[in-house]
């Protein structure tokens, strides 16, 4: 399954593009204090391979505590989609949107142009839920999202002859 899609014609089963509104201070707040539990954390927001050593890290140490006895792991979860999520809007055209699903609020990456829509925390949060070990899927989705841009905005990828 993709880490993202780029939605540019219909999909039969395709969930419909959910209700965007940007945020406000609130949830500004709510990013930069996940964010700033990252830096706490010892990782450089701003280096994303040190964001994906601590996703690692946290998952590893996660995975090996007995089953019953883990705690929900949302406030890492939460706090490493977000900084990755920051990582590509710093990076790239898309920017934070409130994406209101049929089951709720959901925080967004959205770029109208191409209607591309990233949900950082659900990608670290199906990861993790897989127990996926390597946090190298951030490391390539962001590259992939920031390659889309370059392509977008034509800055590159094609041979120059």
């Amino acid at each position: 399954m993709p880490l993202f899609s780029r939605r540019t014609a219909p999909v039969d089963d395709a969930p419909p593009m959910p209700r965007l509104v940007e945020i406000g201070e609130p949830e500004r707040d709510w990013i930069d204090s996940h964010v700033a539990l990252v830096a706490d954390a010892g990782a450089d927001p701003d280096d994303l391979e040190q964001v994906r050593a601590l996703y690692e890290r946290w998952s590893a140490g996660w995975r090996r505590i007995n089953p019953p006895e883990r705690d929900d792991p949302a406030i890492m979860v939460n706090a490493l989609g977000t900084a990755f999520g920051d990582y590509v809007a710093r990076r790239t055209g898309l920017s934070w949107r409130l994406a209101e699903h049929a089951h709720g609020l959901e925080l967004a990456l959205y770029q109208p142009r191409g209607h591309v829509l990233v949900h950082p925390i659900g990608i670290v949060d199906e990861q993790w839920r897989a127990e996926e070990a390597s946090g190298g899927f951030l490391v390539e989705a962001a590259e992939r999202l920031t390659q889309a841009r370059r392509l977008a905005h034509g800055e590159g990828g094609g041979r120059r002859r």
